[in-house]
């Protein structure tokens, strides 16, 4: 009977498995080729005029996701200085910023300020020329419950092609 138990608990967990895979819609942005995994259901607010990413918005509209690209060597200055920069702004913009970490590729910090939490994640694309980004801003109250979702729209954030590369 256990073994029979284990067997019906590993296909159902196959078939949840399946089932949320189509909880989740890709987006890719054009200019850049920033993309990742949106929640089905989330709705996608108005282009910019410079066509570098789309923001998107929870249902309830409590919650939202970006996506978008941006040239990391304006400035010329190296991707850890670019992520270092971003991570200033959020300071300045008054969000304690309490998690950061990265590699030669990547970057992500993350923080909070007042009754929300923010998580962002930062890629290197087209051989540093670009960068591509992935926010996600969300109550603080429902951190529990958006913490499987920042850790599967970070995990999808890939570089696509874009026309700018």
């Amino acid at each position: 009977m256990p073994r029979f138990l284990c067997v019906l608990w590993l296909l159902l967990a196959a078939l949840a498995t399946t089932a949320a895979a189509s909880d989740w819609t890709t987006y890719v942005n054009d200019r850049f080729g920033a993309t990742a995994d949106i929640p089905a259901g989330y709705k996608a607010g108005e282009p910019p005029a410079n066509d570098d990413g789309l923001s998107f918005t929870s249902p309830e509209g409590g919650a939202t996701i970006a996506v978008w690209g941006a040239l990391a060597t304006v400035n010329e200055e190296s991707f850890t200085d670019y992520a270092k920069r971003l991570v200033s702004y959020a300071v300045d913009d008054g969000w304690n910023v309490s998690y950061s970490a990265g590699r030669e590729d990547w970057f992500a910090f993350s923080g909070s300020k007042a009754d929300r939490i923010f998580y962002e994640k930062i890629i290197k694309a087209c051989n540093g020329d670009i960068a591509n980004h992935v926010r996600l801003e969300y109550p603080a109250a429902r951190k529990a419950e958006f913490d499987p979702v920042v850790a599967h729209v970070a995990k999808s954030l890939r570089s696509g092609k874009g026309w700018q590369c």
